[in-house]
Parts: structure tokens; sequence; C-alpha cells
């Protein structure tokens, strides 16, 4: 009974072991390319072009609508930032495939609006 109870306690053990050495090797890749990928996401690496004109979102929208209203009007920004203090700033981009609209909102409020005419350059992953 004893070498039956010893020979399945070094097989456990090997069996952790294996798992062990495989973790090492396997988790700091994956965390990295975890850590990567959010990067990336920070950047607007890889940002969606949005159907449409630049002219055509930039007249749906003025000074002083709301977030709401613009992301109704205009959908999802294809990139977007937002910074909290004693206010919320953020910053709404919209890519189209003839320039960007860029929108500035105070506490849900539109600030300004830009507009850049030409083909955006959006950054590609450099993992593909």
């Amino acid at each position: 009974m004893s070498d039956r109870g010893s020979t399945r306690t070094v097989a456990v053990v090997a069996f952790v072991v294996v798992l062990g050495v495989a973790a090492a090797i396997w988790l700091p890749r994956w965390w990295e390319h975890r850590l990567y990928r959010q990067v990336e996401a920070v950047a607007g690496v890889d940002a969606p072009m949005k159907d449409g004109s630049v002219t055509d979102a930039r007249r749906k929208i003025e000074t002083g609508n709301t977030a709401r209203a613009v992301e109704q009007s205009l959908g999802k920004a294809s990139f977007a930032v937002r910074t909290e203090g004693t206010s919320v700033h953020e910053i709404w981009t919209y890519y189209y495939a003839n320039g960007t609209l860029t929108v500035n909102l105070t506490d849900g409020i539109v600030q300004r609006l830009g507009v850049n005419y030409g083909a955006p350059r959006i950054q590609t992953s450099a993992r593909r």
C-alpha cells in the first residue's frame, strides 16, 4: 500500500511541477499581450471608420448640444478620451473617409467642434 501511495504522490507532484512550469512560461507572455492591447486601445489603434461624410456629420451637431444628442446623431465615436477632475472633459473623434470630426465636450455639453479634411491616418496594430 505504501508503494502505491508514494507512486501516486510522485505522479501528483510531477503534474503540479509541469503545470507550474507551463504557467511560468505562458502567463508572462499572456500578460504582456494583454497590456499591449490595452495600450493600443488607449492610443486609438484600429479605430473604426464611420460611414458618410465629415461635412454631413458636422451639419448634424452644434456647440451646446448634449453628449446624448451627439451620440444619437452620429453614433458612437471612433475614438474617445475622457478626463475627470472638477469637471469632466471628453474628446470624441469621428473618422470618415474624407476627414476627421473632433468634438470637445465639458460636462456632457459640446464646447468646440473641429473638422480636418483629408483621409485620416489611423494607426494599425503592429501585431497583426
